[in-house]
């Protein structure tokens, strides 16, 4: 199923279910950053309570 992302979201799921989901999330971040829509990926994060990635400048 590819790598294992370095960080694992909280999505109320367990097993599983959770590993793929939290697959999804991440390879959706990622494909975001290489999209050079980093605030969106940001934003992903932030919907599961996860430190970003890198400084918001709107902070």
């Amino acid at each position: 199923m590819g790598d294992v992302p370095p960080i694992k979201f909280e999505t109320g799921h367990q097993g599983k279910e959770a590993d793929r989901l939290t697959r999804f999330i991440w390879n959706q971040v990622i494909q975001l950053l290489l999209a050079g829509k980093e605030l969106e990926a940001n934003s992903l994060l932030e919907e599961f309570d996860e430190p970003p990635l890198w400084d918001d400048p709107l902070d």
